[in-house]
């Protein structure tokens, strides 16, 4: 690891333990509006660590300020039963699923029967689930509403459902995928309709390595827009000439963001604009 990079990371993580300070968590937003390289950051850090390739000292650091690996934080825990009760008296069951409410409820009582089931529900919260309805079930009894669960939180965590190892996925969830895409067509038509309702896709055209990939080159684009931010408060434009000695490979990136504008997402576009990044061609691009 080069010192610059290693440079980079403690500047990154100075600006969370900063965030931390002023908001008293460091869970950071992945589209943090005032700050969205952070929130790029925060979210590549869960990537790397559920990949297994985070470094021992980052590792630690991040555990000293209180970063949530996970992060499974809902709101308060009796604002999400209030809801609970409302979805109940509503629907005459706590049945709880996408098509029937919002994905926020659903997690959050996937969340309540996984610590349950490892005995770290505390025995007064056991108690109020199960008087509105809720069915605690164990794991024993079905295999399969497990799985699912499980399922469930690895799409909260990672925004997808492409099941693999390198996102921290146990074997035993990237087999059960094999094995739901295995008998798609002997399903019974409700544990169809959940999966459907999750957003699983029996055919799936994107491959993780294709995702992982896509990852990685999110994470060399950042390194070099953190580049660009340090060139811009030394010299103050975002202008470099391609002549540069000094800075020619970054002088290069430039140019292929000005010349492929129309290609830029959404979020590179605004981190760009952060900067002034298009003002040095008399040009502002929103989207």
């Amino acid at each position: 690891m080069t010192k610059v990079l290693e440079g980079r990371w403690i500047g990154m993580f100075l600006e969370l333990v900063d965030y931390k300070n002023k908001n008293g968590h460091a869970n950071v937003p992945a589209k943090y509006p005032l700050n969205k390289s952070l929130g790029y950051w925060v979210r590549r850090q869960r990537l790397v660590y559920h990949e297994g390739t985070m470094d021992l000292k980052r590792e630690n650091l991040l555990y000293m300020i209180g970063f949530n690996f996970r992060l499974m934080a809902f709101h308060d825990w009796d604002n999400m039963y209030t809801k609970l009760l409302k979805f109940q008296k509503q629907f005459g069951h706590t049945n709880v699923t996408e098509s029937n409410s919002d994905s926020q409820l659903q997690n959050w009582l996937v969340y309540q029967r996984k610590l349950y089931w490892k005995g770290k529900l505390h025995h007064s919260k056991i108690k109020k689930l199960k008087s509105a309805g809720v069915e605690m079930k164990n794991k024993t009894i079905n295999r399969w509403e497990e799985m699912f669960d499980e399922l469930v939180l690895f799409k909260k965590e990672h925004g997808h459902l492409l099941v693999c190892s390198s996102y921290g996925a146990k074997n035993e969830l990237v087999n059960f995928m094999k094995v739901l895409r295995r008998t798609k067509d002997t399903m019974s038509k409700e544990r169809k309709e959940k999966l459907n309702d999750l957003g699983f896709n029996w055919n799936p055209q994107q491959s993780v390595t294709a995702l992982l990939n896509k990852e990685r080159a999110n994470e060399q684009w950042l390194i070099r827009y953190e580049e660009l931010k340090e060139y811009k408060q030394q010299f103050g434009t975002c202008y470099i000439v391609t002549t540069s000695k000094n800075y020619k490979s970054l002088a290069n990136w430039v140019s292929i963001q000005r010349t492929h504008i129309s290609k830029l997402s959404k979020e590179r576009i605004s981190l760009l604009n952060e900067i002034d990044f298009f003002k040095d061609n008399q040009q502002e691009i929103k989207r």
